[in-house]
């Protein structure tokens, strides 16, 4: 058994989140949904904590290494985490389902220097806490507390990337183009890619409300991405 949370309060629909409009857990229809939801989760930190652990051997100094190696410590651990919550639904079998899906996204995503490292966790991982900040609403209150520890709270992780990609930019100001592109690659494989996954489990796609469920779900990750750029400076890139 997993970690337990005790009694755990799933926290209030934010304005604008795709489950405030459209409904909230259901235990018994759901319970399918969240263990492959858990399934995928897992997977895809065990690969994102390989692709941190990675990217240290960019770092151009000593400092930056040790922060960057932190990273992947706090991904390895949210893997082992929401894996204990998904061995209490007794699914281990449901990984291979999902894994063709994360290793085409790493695969198109890989970075070449410490610069587009930091841009896939200012981009990447961002885009992992506002999925999170909609799956909180839809799961059970032991799984959502559980996925808003792991996959949220990355604001250093955010802030860290956020300064180095701006120094980047001071430095040389062509880097700008460079990220832009690179984001516009990284949230585009990640919708590709996500809308492959929910077309192989129609529970998963059900939970996250249907067709229509999926199109608010991508707008709203469309918008806080965009969002994201702005903070950092460089032109919005429309994604195809």
């Amino acid at each position: 058994m997993g970690p337990s949370f005790g009694a755990v309060v799933s926290p209030g629909p934010s304005p604008g989140s795709r489950a405030a409009r459209s409904g909230t857990y259901n235990p018994v229809v759901d319970r399918e949904a969240v263990a492959e939801l858990l399934a995928a989760l897992a997977y895809g930190e065990q690969v994102a904590a390989a692709r941190a652990r990675a990217n240290a051997a960019f770092a151009p100094d000593q400092r930056r290494r040790e922060a960057q190696l932190g990273i992947a410590e706090r991904e390895e651990r949210n893997w082992r985490l929401i894996e204990a919550r998904m061995h209490e639904f007794a699914t281990p079998d449901l990984t291979p389902r999902f894994q063709p899906f994360f290793d085409a996204f790493f695969a198109g995503t890989e970075p070449s220097d410490w610069t587009l490292a930091q841009a896939f966790h200012y981009v990447g991982d961002a885009l992992v806490s506002d999925f999170a900040d909609i799956l909180v609403e839809v799961l059970d209150p032991v799984s959502a507390e559980i996925i808003r520890r792991t996959l949220g709270e990355r604001e250093w992780q955010e802030s860290f990337a956020l300064e180095e990609l701006s120094r980047a930019m001071e430095e040389d100001p062509t880097q700008a183009e460079r990220i832009a592109a690179y984001a516009k690659r990284i949230v585009g494989e990640a919708i590709t890619q996500t809308r492959r996954a929910l077309v192989q489990t129609t529970q998963l796609r059900s939970l996250l409300g249907g067709d229509e469920g999926e199109k608010r779900m991508v707008l709203d990750l469309l918008e806080r991405h965009r969002a994201r750029l702005d903070r950092l400076g460089i032109e919005r890139v429309e994604i195809d």
